[in-house]
């Protein structure tokens, strides 16, 4: 028999293949949204500094990394059952078919990079979180407001937290997964 606490409202947790089925029934038609922690987002539009930076982004790494890495832009990573997001760059291990049969998953991805303005506190936070919980070994934030990229590194995933977190400035140099140097100052707008 159900008890008063048991009939408690609780929010309903989406899976991928629920969110796969709503994407084919067409209910997310003209919309940009993402599946995090078994909700579904909606996502903020792309202004202009927003696309520079993800494009100069794309650009530089693809020109660094070349094929020991594959580039992805704004598409889905899968980072457990409830948790697909699609981080503004991914970048990861080479695969002989380039992820044509399915999407990577956090065990194939070597960096994700969020651009932040207006979405600065929930990547700070909740993208973190599941960043960490899914295990990416490093995650940056292209801090678009204080034009500065925030580096985390060391995933935990039982506090679901990054143990080490520097801020790289204009003027400084990022070191990416195989040893390229990229600079922040050629990233920002």
């Amino acid at each position: 028999m159900a008890t008063s606490a048991s009939l408690a409202p609780a929010p309903y947790q989406f899976t991928r293949d629920d969110y796969y089925r709503m994407a084919e029934a067409g209910l997310f038609q003209d919309q940009h949204v993402e599946l995090l922690d078994g909700e579904i987002l909606t996502m903020s539009p792309k202004l202009t500094p927003h696309a520079f930076t993800v494009n100069q982004l794309m650009y530089m790494l693809i020109a660094a990394l070349g094929s020991t890495a594959i580039v992805r832009v704004q598409d889905p990573v899968v980072l457990n059952n409830n948790s697909e997001p699609e981080p503004d760059i991914a970048v990861c291990f080479p695969v002989p078919d380039k992820y044509k049969s399915a999407h990577p998953t956090a065990d194939q991805v070597l960096l994700v990079i969020e651009v932040a303005e207006s979405s600065l506190t929930h990547d700070r936070t909740r993208k973190a979180r599941a960043y960490a919980a899914g295990g990416i070994p490093e995650y940056w934030i292209a801090n678009l407001i204080d034009r500065q990229i925030e580096v985390l590194t060391d995933p935990d995933p039982s506090s679901l937290n990054y143990r080490q977190r520097r801020v790289a400035m204009l003027g400084e140099e990022l070191t990416l997964p195989g040893g390229s140097i990229i600079s922040v100052s050629d990233i920002l707008p």
